[in-house]
């Protein structure tokens, strides 16, 4: 019956393929022996008996014995109970298997095809599973699957081409067979020799789904898996988590352990190697970095202190990377040299100021003296003419040396910094000069009390802001200041007024606010003042006087709201007047008519009234440049024939104002650019209140025609 049983579920899974007979294998002969002939002990062999065919729960639940029945009388009460349950469970899967799929095809052999079902699930699921392993590999390997069907035959189904079981034979078991059978683990034998019977395993139906019930060992095996998969998991997580916390904490310790060790009480080194070290090393390698820093402290503070800051990174070059020959026959200056705090100051500038990226810094921190560096060597008035380099000579007196007098280093060399206050002690400054580069911060109060030789300051085209310290004030050499075009903010300086010998400043371009104070007007040294764009406001001053040498006067574009200084006009070397884009009120005073030297008279952009002189006056003689446009109170005829006179007029600007007149061809014909010396380069006027063939004209302050 379950050989049909079997051949039903083949033709149902495989309905092309046609019936085969079943092959009964022969039983295997004893060693020594000629099949059908008398065995080992002299007996014929002897043929199992065939086991009677049990019903389908005792097959699938009793134990096999010896003799191929069931033997459930000899089972333990636990065993028994066991399979009662067992039992149970499994009727209750079958019938809800044949319910479900008899309804679903009609078909009434649903355990078979439930168990074609699971056995494909559960080889699936053996792939993951290790305790399967083993199994699987050889039942792949094996051309054969045996089973026992339950009537005491053994069932041998062959593997095919396509991989499926086509054909099945049955032979009587004996005891050897039997063991060769234990041998390929393909079913179990107990102690008698018996073949226990084939146990399916119990399968559970939910809805859709078939699974295998696991036996509590499987199910703790398999729980153990994943405890060890993830515990694994868990454990790397943690090693990473761990890492990424403690490689950023060891590599901050690691810094501040290094910045918060500066000294090294170690013995001094050998002497250094013969090229300078440019870049200090990171820690000091001696107690004489203590030394020099005892020594300097009065001086820079507790910056020496500061790993990487310009006044730690001098000192350690003082330290250990000086080659100038010092009088010991050695490299480096010592604290009880003459000009070690010199050479530290000018290594100190050098690191302040980002030595390293300088367009031109030749000879810096090398062997040679200081006074032949860059900037330094060369000439300036009062300083560099003994021969040394930009130093000046020292005396016979024990203890002097060679001081540095001149620091030029010229326009946009790329320096950057702050400037270090320690500057201030070079008391021989006479010339100074950085422009164009990227000086920033405030001017440090002790280069004006220091510097009280410096004659010339040129600091212009920078970022320095705040104001001019007053420890400047009344330095009697101090001639040329150039700090124009930076930063500088706060009331005008009068630190200006007290420079007795200013000759020439230059503060153009800041911010600086309030009113110019009288002062001004009583430098009787001062021959440019350019005050042009900044935000002073308030009268200008008018303390001239015919002892005045003041060249040029440029006050354009602040906020003036006074008139012109009548006293200005005493300025006999007067040339330039700029006080364009103010609020200055009134007309030309009569005194400027007087001004022989007058070239340039820009009075546009103001609230100015009256009328141009009529008459022929000597600053019309000299004039080059004239602009008085966009004062809408300034009216009258335009006395042309007064500019027709000079022959050195270029610029002439009327437009926007409420002159009158014609302009005439002696003028336009000035235009011609074949002429140099007598050209005129510009003339604009209203066109409409003003004949003019060759003028820019404008109306309502809008150009109409650029080209007459």
């Amino acid at each position: 019956m379950a050989d049909d049983d079997d051949e039903e579920l083949r033709r149902q899974t495989d309905p092309d393929k046609p019936k085969k007979k079943k092959k009964k294998k022969k039983p295997k002969v004893e060693d020594g022996a000629e099949e059908g002939g008398v065995g080992g002990d002299g007996e014929a062999p002897r043929k199992k008996k065939k086991k009677k065919k049990k019903p389908l729960d005792e097959e699938e639940g009793g134990i096999a014995t010896t003799d191929g029945d069931v033997d459930d009388g000899d089972m333990k009460p636990a065993a028994k109970k066991k399979k009662k349950k067992k039992k149970k469970q499994t009727d209750q899967l079958e019938g809800q298997i044949e319910d479900q799929y008899q309804e679903e095809t009609g078909y009434n052999e649903g355990v078979a095809y439930a168990a074609a079902a699971s056995a494909a699930g559960a080889y699936q699921q053996d792939n993951d599973d290790d305790i399967e392993e083993k199994k699987k590999k050889e039942w792949e390997e094996s051309n054969n699957a045996t089973y026992y069907n339950g009537n005491g035959d053994i069932e041998m189904a062959t593997k095919n081409s396509g991989g499926n079981y086509d054909e099945a034979y049955c032979f009587e078991a004996d005891t050897e067979i039997m063991a060769e059978i234990q041998q390929d683990a393909t079913v179990q034998v107990d102690e008698s020799g018996g073949i226990q019977a084939f146990v399916a395993e119990t399968i559970e139906i939910d809805g859709d789904d078939v699974g295998i019930i696991k036996s509590d060992a499987e199910i703790e095996a398999e729980e153990k898996r994943k405890y060890v998969k993830w515990f694994g998991l868990a454990v790397c997580g943690l090693v990473v988590v761990v890492m990424a916390i403690a490689v950023p904490l060891t590599l901050k310790f690691t810094n501040n352990v290094v910045n918060k060790t500066r000294y090294v009480s170690d013995p001094p080194t050998e002497p250094p190697s013969q090229m300078p070290s440019i870049m200090p090393s990171g820690q000091p390698t001696s107690t004489r970095f203590m030394e020099i820093v005892d020594f300097l402290t009065p001086l820079s503070g507790n910056a020496l202190k500061v790993q990487g800051s310009p006044q730690y990174k001098a000192a350690m070059w003082m330290e250990s990377g000086d080659m100038m020959p010092n009088p010991r026959g050695g490299t480096g200056l010592s604290i009880q040299d003459a000009g070690f705090t010199q050479r530290y100051i000018m290594a100190l500038f050098y690191y302040a100021m980002d030595g390293g990226n300088w367009y031109q810094n030749q000879g810096w921190l090398s062997e040679k003296s200081e006074c032949e560096w860059f900037g330094i060597d060369g000439f300036s008035e009062g300083c560099g003419s003994d021969g040394i380099g930009g130093c000046i000579k020292r005396s016979d007196f024990a203890g002097d040396y060679n001081k540095v007098c001149r620091l030029s280093m010229g326009r946009e060399n790329n320096l950057y910094g702050e400037f270090p206050k320690e500057l201030g002690q070079l008391e021989e400054m006479r010339y100074v000069e950085i422009q164009g580069d990227y000086l920033y911060g405030t001017i440090p109060d002790d280069l004006g009390r220091g510097w009280r030789k410096l004659h010339t300051f040129l600091i212009g085209g920078n970022f320095f802001h705040g104001g001019i310290p007053s420890t400047f004030a009344n330095n009697e050499f101090l001639g040329t200041v150039f700090i124009d075009h930076n930063d500088f903010n706060g009331t005008w300086p009068t630190v200006f007024d007290t420079l007795k010998n200013l000759e020439w400043l230059d503060a153009e371009g800041n911010d600086f606010t309030g009113t110019l104070t009288p002062g001004i007007g009583e430098l009787k040294s001062l021959r440019i003042f350019n005050a042009n764009n900044n935000s002073i406001s308030g009268k200008l001053p008018d303390t001239f006087d015919e002892s005045n040498v003041i060249e040029d006067f440029e006050v354009a574009y602040n906020k003036f709201s006074s008139t012109l200084p009548e006293s200005l006009g005493k300025a006999k070397f007067l040339k330039d007047v700029r006080a364009s884009g103010n609020q200055i009120s009134g007309g030309i005073p009569v005194s400027y008519y007087k001004l022989k030297n007058l070239e340039e008279l820009y009075l546009d952009n103001n609230r100015m009234v009256g009328e141009l002189p009529q008459t022929y006056e000597p600053f019309y003689d000299g004039l080059q440049e004239f602009s008085i446009h966009t004062n809408k109170g300034v009216k009258g005829r335009f006395p042309v024939e007064n500019f027709e006179k000079t022959l050195r007029v270029k610029v002439i600007e009327l437009h926007d104002t409420e002159l009158t007149g014609q302009i005439s061809e002696n003028i336009c014909g000035r235009l011609d650019p074949n002429l140099s010396y007598t050209r005129l380069k510009s003339i604009t006027a209203d066109c409409d209140k003003i004949k003019c063939s060759c003028c820019t004209c404008y109306k309502d302050g809008k150009i109409v025609n650029a080209d007459p």
